[in-house]
This record gives C-alpha cells, structure tokens and sequence, in this order.
C-alpha cells in the first residue's frame, strides 16, 4: 500500500468494460467468437448470411459499452476472415451483401456509441456540478476542522467512487505531515491503526513528493511508480491515486489523496475534477485552520501556553456534572507564587515572564493525568482535579509545594521561589462551580495570611485549616 492507502472493494457503473484487465478480457472473448463464427461459416456456407443479425447484436453490446476501436477491431476480424475463407465459395452478390451489411451495422454502432458516449458526458457533468454545488455549500456551514475533514471524505467518496481517501495537513516545521481525517471502505483496524499513524515526510514518497512541490500527481500503478514508499503492515495492492495539494495564498498546507483499486483507473478528467474540488476544499480548511487558531489564541495564555481564565468556568461545570452523575469528587487548587513582585522589581519583567514558565513546567511536571493547569492571573495559576478526594488532592498538593521549594530555575539566574496553595473540594465545600472556584480562592488568601509556602484548605466560617508548610 502506497501513501496511505486503505484497501476495500467497489463496483463501477461501467460494468462491463471497467477495469482494464476486465476490458482486456472482454476484447479476447469476442475476438474468438468472431473466430468461432468464420469457422461456422466455411461449414455452412451461403446459409451463414443470418449469422449478421448476431454479429450486429454483438456491435450493439460492443457499443453499448466499450470504446470505438475496439468496435472496429472486431468487424475487421470478423470481416477479414470471412473474406479470406469464404472468397471462392461464396457468389459475389452474397459477398458483396454481407460486406454492406458489416459496414451498415458498424456504422450505426458507431452512431450508437457516440450516442451513449454523449448521454454519459453530459449526466457525468451534471452529476458533477450537483456535486461541487453540494459541497460548496455544506463546506461554508462548518468551521470545526474535524466536521469539515470528515464531511470532505465523505464527498469524495460518493464523487469519484473511491475506495479510500486521506487528508493530511503540514506539522509544525513542515517537515512531516500528519492525517487529519481518512475513510477507506474495508475496515481493517490493523491497517487503519498503520495509517493514522503514519507520518510521511516532506519529500519522500508520493505524498511527500505533492506536499513538496506543490504539484499534483496522477499515477495508474502507485506501487510500481519510482516515487512511492510502502507503508510497513499494509497489502500490496493494484491501484490507482490522485495526488491533489491544499494551498492557501500560494502555500502547500497538506494533501488530499484519493485512491482506487484497479490499474489505470483515473484519467486527466478526474484528476482536473480533483483539482476544482481541492480549490474549495482548500478555502475551507484554511479558514476552519484559522478559526482554530483564534479559537485557540482565545482559550489559551500566549505566554505560558496554559489554558487561560475563559476556559476556567466550563472545564469546571464539565468536571461536576461528570462528579454529579458518577457520585464522584473534584477537587480545585488556587495556587500563587509567593514574593513574585520582588522577582520583577530586582530583575525585570522579562525575567519574571522566563520565571513564569519556569513554574508553568513544574506544575505540569507535578500533576497527574487528566487534571488540567490554567494560568488565571499574574503569578496565579489553578488546578482542576477531577475524580479527586480531599485526602488525594492534599497528598497532591503537598508533593507540589515540595517539588517548587527545591527547585531552581537555571537558564540565567539561579532563582526559586515558594507557592501558596487554597483546596476546596466538591461536594464538601460547594455544589457549583463558582463557589468550588471562589471558596479555593479564599483558602489561598488564608495560606498567604498563615506565612505562605503552606496548603490551606477551605472551611465554612473563614476557619481554613493549614495541611503542609
């Protein structure tokens, strides 16, 4: 399997010519039963004249759905090989009739060919407009990146027929790219796990060869094509692939990859329908990208990276009402660094900003998986326990105090400090997010009272309880 590739089955509306093995196969079939019926015709002679009747039958199958010359080559055959062996047996005005009427019937096959040809085009065109209308307007209804990747696949499959399609979009350092969203139609979940996981690199193999110059590819026999690369753990497969780039202002930002089983199954045609498709497609996924982006500057702390303060209250409600329904427990730290003003005042603010994230890191050192670091203030920062006990997040909490008192920021100047740590738990000490949040608040501002460097956990009556020092 080439790229990424997912193998399946599809049957074409082209049947029976579809394949060009099938076509191949279907032009040796009647090749000998043009043979079959010369044979018939030096055994019956004269009489043989009704055989035109089914030889016109098989140009009308012929026509229906093949090309011309293969039409052609069949009357040549037949035609040819009657001449050959039936010349001294036959009278001339019987020669004469059966060439007419091989030359009627070839023409109104042509006529009939050209027809069904001209029907196909046109349905083949409308369909395709139907299609990129289609797509263009559910395409400007979403801007979730993973709803608009997944709605792109599915259009893609119901276009072209496809048996599997993939879209990658560029990593950070464009150096490698990573699948967003992919459809095959044979589910495989060892396959399936090898592509998801796959990450071609920018240059190397068909996909990073159109990532790479920004050109599309057409190839009708991907793993015999010099650019490609096997993916490990995948079959080997006769298919064919498009190859079509995403840009944005003139930039390559990812690949949409479409492949088909069988040999030499797409054409220029398909591969400039592709192309229109991917121009929209593009437009989308640069704006989804953008909004993702402005979605993320908004939720998360330009300076630490940290979730910031607007994400504070939903995650909060989440982790309740998952506590509500499990008779769970959450816990919350309001955590602040203490003396941090004597940090900015002796040695700047871009120091202070370096030590900022200094204790960014310790904390995401320090917490487990699934609790959440959000930057709420200045030098305040919280923690979102989820699923977490009282008696847990104070063995938590005190693990952080510890971890923070003995460590030393490094990069320029040896600097440590202290942190200060409210606890309110819920259910304990409150049933909705604001009171869990405002009641660990108030616990923090009882630690800075009590000498800092200390976790003090929240008590009604503005009693709190000093746990660690």
């Amino acid at each position: 399997m080439v790229g990424v590739n997912m193998t399946g089955n599809k049957i074409s509306k082209e049947f029976p010519f579809c394949a060009p093995k099938i076509r191949i196969l279907w032009l040796i079939y009647f090749i000998f039963l043009a043979l079959g019926l010369t044979v018939f015709m030096v055994l019956v002679g004269e009489k043989s004249l009704f055989l035109v009747s089914l030889f016109f039958l098989m140009i009308a199958v012929i026509a229906l759905y093949s090309k011309w010359e293969i039409m052609l080559l069949h009357v040549a055959v037949a035609s040819i090989l009657t001449l050959f062996v039936l010349y001294h047996d036959m009278h001339l005005f019987a020669l004469r009739q059966w060439f007419i009427d091989t030359l009627v019937y070839f023409l109104i096959g042509i006529a009939v060919n050209r027809k069904i040809d001209a029907i196909r085009k046109i349905q083949r065109h409308n369909e395709e407009m139907t299609a990129l209308s289609h797509i263009s307007t559910t395409l400007t209804k979403t801007l979730d990146l993973v709803e608009l990747t997944r709605q792109v696949v599915d259009h893609i499959f119901s276009l072209f027929q496809a048996d599997g399609c993939t879209i990658y979009l560029m990593e950070e350092g464009k150096k490698s790219l990573r699948v967003i969203s992919a459809r095959e139609s044979q589910s495989d979940p060892e396959i399936l796990d090898q592509i998801l996981n796959s990450h071609p690199r920018v240059g190397f193999g068909m996909v990073g060869y159109v990532a790479a110059t920004g050109e599309s590819i057409l190839s009708g026999n991907a793993e015999q094509d010099p650019r490609s690369l096997h993916i490990p753990g995948t079959p080997f497969d006769d298919e064919s692939v498009m190859g079509i780039p995403l840009k944005a202002e003139g930039e390559t930002f990812g690949v949409l990859w479409v492949y088909k089983l069988n040999l030499d199954v797409f054409n220029e045609e398909d591969l400039q329908l592709a192309q229109i498709f991917a121009n929209q497609v593009s437009v989308a996924l640069a704006n989804a990208r953008l909004y993702e982006h402005v979605r993320c500057l908004s939720t998360t702390d330009g300076l630490t990276g940290l979730l910031n303060s607007r994400t504070l209250l939903d995650l909060t409600e989440r982790a309740l009402s998952h506590a509500l329904t499990s008779a769970g427990c959450v816990s919350l730290f309001f955590i602040d660094c203490d003396d941090f003003k004597q940090i900015n005042d002796q040695f700047g603010h871009p120091v202070g900003d370096q030590f900022l994230c200094f204790i960014a890191a310790l904390l995401l050192e320090g917490i487990r998986e699934g609790d959440v670091v959000i930057r709420y203030a200045g030098d305040e920062f919280i923690i979102l326990l989820p699923d977490t006990s009282l008696e847990a997040a104070i063995s938590v909490g005190e693990r952080l105090i510890e971890m923070i008192r003995s460590r030393t920021m490094k990069d320029t100047i040896n600097l440590h400090t202290t942190v200060s740590i409210g606890l309110a738990t819920y259910p304990e000490h409150a049933v909705i997010a604001e009171d869990l949040i405002k009641h660990a608040d108030e616990a923090l501002y009882a630690a800075k009272r009590n000498g800092k460097d200390q976790l003090s956990v929240y008590v009604p009556d503005n009693f709190m309880r000093k746990t660690a020092t």
